[in-house]
């Protein structure tokens, strides 16, 4: 199974230091870039690979395959499906080793359906069979393990991992090197992913998430948020409905729409780090409060501003409103 999804698959931001060029400057007031937060579609295919074609593990045809060049010459897979009643697990506790994307969406079914695919590379059919056995998929009650014991002959091997569950499922997931993605919970969810990206769609309670790069995307909840580099935002109602808190090592960006009218309050070590270019940036008020810069948009007045509270005391904390390019 090979999940296409940018979560998933796209490379892990790095860290921009300082240094002569003003480039690192340019891109930390970057606006949040809206492919972050797309929803691609999430396909579920296992496909083995040998020289000059490709043969599917499932119903798919074979087909004509040639690998690049930086490719193995072999890939071999083996999928693994799962289903489980929510009263077999009503809450789901999901680890992964490195090398694995784990994949997460809420749905109004009755029941958690998982899909598993591995996959090991090598220079032939035997090192990848080999490959292969290193990747492997346990279930121990409501606990759910991908696990990887290493490389073999160099070679990588990892999965991925797709979860559907009844949207109200609490979860955890810790992956601190695995790409996650989570779309359209409504129970609670708790994300570690320390070295790696966290895409969070749609959610709609309590959220807290550790990751390298996090890219959030909703109108309402109680979503608590921390990046070792960045953080990426996008408001997907003129109102947000609860508390957040965005606290990164380096840019926290957030998107809004048009005549957003939430409350927020940002943070930066200094007056030219909170860069606002939204339709209500003339409302925004500072202040200077224990060394720190603080700046205020009171909104409609409905809800204290630290209930939405953004935070980046090495970087920046950048505004911009929705299909706007800057």
């Amino acid at each position: 199974m090979r999940l296409h999804s940018p979560a998933l698959l796209f490379a892990l931001t790095r860290v921009i230091s300082c240094g002569a060029s003003d480039a690192p400057r340019k891109y930390e007031v970057q606006p949040a870039f809206e492919f972050l937060f797309q929803r691609q579609q999430i396909k579920s295919d296992c496909l083995d690979r040998i020289p000059g074609q490709m043969r599917a593990t499932g119903n798919e045809s074979g087909a004509i395959f040639v690998a690049s060049s930086n490719e193995a010459p072999y890939s071999l897979t083996r999928s693994e499906e799962l289903m489980l009643s929510s009263a077999d697990a009503p809450a789901l506790t999901i680890t992964a080793d490195p090398s694995n994307n784990i994949f997460v969406s809420g749905s109004d079914r009755s029941e958690s359906s998982m899909r598993f695919c591995a996959r090991g590379d090598g220079d032939s059919e035997a090192d990848a069979r080999e490959s292969l056995r290193q990747v492997s998929m346990t279930r121990t009650g409501s606990l759910v393990s991908i696990n990887r014991r290493g490389p073999v002959n160099g070679r990588q091997t990892m999965s991925s991992f797709l979860l559907e569950a009844p949207a109200n499922t609490p979860t955890v997931i810790h992956a601190s090197y695995a790409p996650v993605e989570v779309r359209d919970m409504s129970g609670p969810v708790r994300i570690t992913a320390s070295h790696a990206r966290a895409k969070i769609l749609g959610t709609t309670e309590q959220v807290d998430a550790e990751a390298f790069v996090i890219d959030y995307a909703g109108s309402r909840g109680k979503v608590t948020l921390s990046a070792e580099a960045e953080i990426n935002l996008r408001m997907t109602a003129c109102k947000f409905e609860g508390t957040l808190l965005a606290w990164a090592q380096r840019p926290v960006r957030m998107l809004v729409p048009f005549g957003f009218v939430t409350p927020f309050q940002a943070v930066v070590n200094r007056s030219q780090d909170f860069v606002c270019r939204a339709d209500f940036c003339s409302n925004v008020k500072h202040e200077r409060k224990n060394g720190l810069y603080v700046f205020t948009y009171a909104g409609d007045g409905s809800a204290a501003p630290e209930r939405v509270h953004l935070r980046s005391e090495q970087s920046t904390v950048v505004i911009d409103n929705v299909g706007v390019k800057n």
